[in-house]
């Protein structure tokens, strides 16, 4: 009955460890908020490149609005036999030329600056869709977080009262042996048997030690000879 009393609480205790091991992970999954602002700093550079790109693709349009007002005026000297001269056709014609290749040049150039901030702007939704789901994720991590705190509490709380009130049952010479075997496993001294071996270590185990613990009833510290833990035979197995 001792025996059995101490694994049970080593249980609870097991389960108050695995929520205070989740709460490290979560610590650690907390740090999704720097990367949250590792997207959010890259959204503010690629905007910041968009603005760039609108400017200079409004002094683009500018400069080909400029350049085509240019050639429609020398084509319309060269359309309306306006020039006097050879040499001033041919003038004409090389800054006809000219322009035209400027022009051809800048609306190039437009082309790229609109490519380009289209692919910021679908760039940007993007990392604007992966914050949305990361913000929501670490809500989710957050709200994890406060519940699980005030479990641990709790149940931190509940166990110190509950291993008092144990201590008050089982006799003090076992439970000095049990907290001294217990520094040496502090996760749990207590190892149930299953088919006749050690769960913890797997050894299997003689006969008169099964027969000694059938007969204890569990109010008896035995010992694995192997592990060291202390040997707890569950009642539903005898």
């Amino acid at each position: 009955m001792y025996i059995k009393l101490l694994y049970k609480f080593e249980q609870k205790e097991k389960s108050l460890r695995d929520k205070e091991a989740r709460m490290k992970e979560i610590d650690q999954e907390l740090q999704i908020k720097e990367e949250i602002e590792n997207i959010q700093n890259q959204i503010e550079g690629l905007k910041s490149a968009i603005s760039g790109f609108i400017n200079r693709k409004r002094e683009i349009e500018r400069d080909i609005d400029e350049s085509k007002d240019q050639l429609k005026g020398i084509t319309s000297l060269l359309n309306g036999n306006k020039l006097k001269t050879s040499k001033e056709v041919r003038a004409a014609k090389k800054t006809k030329e000219n322009l035209e290749a400027k022009t051809e040049e800048l609306e190039k150039n437009l082309e790229f600056t609109e490519t380009a901030i289209k692919e910021k702007e679908s760039q940007i939704k993007e990392l604007e869709k992966e914050t949305a789901e990361q913000e929501e994720r670490l809500q989710s991590i957050h709200k994890e977080r406060e519940l699980l705190g005030k479990e641990i509490k709790n149940e931190t709380a509940k166990l110190k009262k509950e291993f008092r009130k144990i201590a008050k049952e089982i006799p003090e010479d076992i439970m000095i042996r049990y907290e001294k075997i217990k520094d040496s496993f502090p996760y749990g001294a207590i190892s149930p048997i299953e088919k006749g071996a050690c769960l913890n270590c797997g050894a299997m185990l003689p006969l008169e030690v099964l027969e000694e613990l059938k007969d204890s009833k569990g109010e008896k510290l035995i010992r694995c000879e192997v592990c060291g833990k202390i040997l707890y035979f569950p009642e539903e197995i005898k």
